[in-house]
């Protein structure tokens, strides 16, 4: 598979070629090139997933299968004491039909014994660890779960990295990272100043990839989405609450008009995701992956009002629990890897929404 960031020069499309046929003749033995604004992405690797049914992991397990790598998974279905059953298995099976994924381990990443069978059966390449709480208030309400399974779990996973020789291991951190943005648009350069719980899991799971980095030699990636959306969510994010609370109640509640959040489409995610994985010049980088347009909650809230045909909405306070957040400046994803998210909200809440209401266990009663 070849990937072009930029128009090529005819000597580059030469050299192109050129490559491409060695890849043709020694496939998995050839690494990643590039040269200049282009770069050849190998096929065949093998991936392992962890939370790859999740959100953000069915979408990159998808988009991986058809670049041709081999994906397995490994999940726990984990409910986070949130979910009830009538939604969780409904989207859980939604979930793994879309991943297409060629094995599934079924057990908890805070296991050692298991994951180092998974290892050995599996052999990856690259490890995607996706395996995470989905947000700040259920990891408050959860703290020594969490803690096994953002800390302990990430310990064990990069142990297992190095021990099995995978050659790099992709991060899902998260914008949560930054803290506060205090009016700023920020890029991987500045100092991040978590004041959740959850932000600051994010970030020890950083440090502990650039740890073993230095003290092993582990290749790391980390990613830092922010806001995200999209099919196949369940109700625990900012558009997937605010249009369940129309459909149950009739109204919706924006607590804070002016504040903006980078919405961002698991779509174009799952794309950074994959990019992050196959990409050789990813390598030890660390990249915002957002659509990089903060808009109002309110604006997303009129977005679904406008789809329904109906919702009152409320307004409140800003919620103090949360940092204050905006725009992400994801240049440097776009530059480096050539990402090119397409999707904004206008297009991504009419989506979202209509696949909601196709959902039979979701109804207005």
């Amino acid at each position: 598979m070849c990937f072009f960031a930029q128009p090529l020069t005819a000597n580059k499309q030469i050299t192109m070629i050129r490559i491409a046929m060695n890849c043709l003749l020694f496939k998995y033995s050839i690494e990643l090139f590039t040269f200049g604004y282009f770069s050849i992405i190998i096929t065949d690797m093998k991936i392992l997933i962890l939370g790859g049914h999740g959100f953000i992991g069915c979408h990159t397990s998808n988009l991986l299968k058809t670049q041709g790598h081999e994906v397995a998974v490994v999940d726990c279905y984990h409910q986070y004491y949130t979910f009830p059953d009538k939604e969780y298995f409904p989207v859980l099976e939604i979930r793994k039909q879309h991943a297409n994924n060629d094995k599934t381990f079924v057990g908890r990443i805070e296991d050692e014994m298991f994951m180092t069978g998974v290892f050995q059966e599996f052999k990856p390449d690259v490890v995607v660890h996706l395996a995470t709480y989905p947000n700040a208030k259920m990891v408050a309400r959860n703290i020594a779960d969490a803690t096994g399974n953002m800390i302990t779990a990430t310990a064990i996973t990069l142990g297992l990295c190095v021990k099995f020789k995978v050659s790099r291991i992709v991060f899902a951190s998260s914008s949560m990272a930054y803290g506060e943005f205090n009016g700023k648009v920020p890029d991987e350069t500045v100092v991040c100043n978590p004041n959740t719980l959850y932000g600051s899991y994010k970030h020890q799971g950083e440090r502990m990839c650039q740890i073993w980095n230095r003290e092993h030699g582990l290749e790391y990636v980390i990613m830092r989405p922010s806001a995200l959306y999209g099919t196949r969510d369940m109700i625990t994010r900012v558009i997937s609450q605010l249009t369940n609370s129309v459909l149950k109640t009739g109204g919706m509640t924006v607590q804070g008009p002016d504040n903006k959040l980078d919405f961002s489409h698991v779509t174009d995610v799952a794309d950074a995701f994959a990019r992050a994985s196959t990409m050789r010049q990813a390598g030890n980088q660390i990249f915002n992956c957002t659509r990089g347009n903060g808009r109002k909650i309110l604006e997303a809230a009129e977005l679904v009002q406008k789809t329904l045909g109906k919702g009152e909405i409320s307004i409140k306070a800003h919620d103090p629990f949360y940092p204050n957040r905006d725009t992400l400046n994801s240049d440097k994803l776009k530059q480096m890897l050539g990402w090119d998210p397409k999707i904004d909200i206008e297009q991504g809440i009419p989506e979202y929404v209509n696949w909601f209401l196709e959902q039979p266990y979701y109804n207005e009663k």
